[in-house]
């Protein structure tokens, strides 16, 4: 892994909002664009809660609810949610930011969090990487009846912040049709 990919992955929030501001830059948005976005954003969204609700970070290996289905659903939401903004964005500079960077920044983060994991849990990861996609959900039934959702995790994860973030994002669209 370069250099680089561990600056990007350990700073992604910074990151995230230099993209924020070039998104404010190429945007062009409509009325039209941002009602196409928003299903994208709730959809992106409600992923980022299930997957808050089951993730006990540092303690136990998430491997129920959507950690079922993919090893990173919350990454799976943020790039919905993502997306959503692009829709809301209108601007074809904005989709190829958004997938560059995207792919930039959760690439090393992925690889950098699965070295910890498997370091940690050692052949418990091994199965699970076995099983579970990296990144593009495998539905498989009865896969998450194990383990339970729990709304203080959410809140614990600070998700709420997430919620507010979509929210400022919103009005600034708005704002800037008309």
């Amino acid at each position: 892994m370069t250099d680089l990919s561990k600056l990007v992955g350990k700073n992604r929030i910074v990151t995230s909002l230099l993209m924020g501001a070039a998104f404010w830059f190429f945007a062009r948005p409509s009325f039209v664009s941002i009602a196409a976005g928003i299903p994208f954003v709730l959809l992106g969204e409600a992923i980022r809660v299930w997957s808050s609700g089951y993730i006990r970070k540092n303690q136990e290996l998430a491997t129920t609810g959507p950690y079922a289905f993919t090893r990173n659903p919350l990454y799976l939401g943020n790039g919905v949610l993502g997306f959503g903004f692009v829709v809301m964005g209108r601007s074809w500079v904005l989709l190829l930011l958004f997938l560059f960077g995207f792919a930039f920044i959760y690439r090393s983060t992925i690889r950098q969090e699965e070295e910890r994991l498997a370091a940690r849990f050692g052949e418990r990861f091994s199965a699970y990487v076995t099983t579970v996609p990296r990144f593009f959900p495998r539905w498989r039934r009865g896969a998450s009846e194990a383990g339970s959702f729990d709304w203080g995790l959410v809140m614990k994860h600070r998700e709420h912040r997430t919620w507010l973030g979509i929210l400022v994002m919103l009005v600034l669209m708005i704002i800037k049709v008309g």
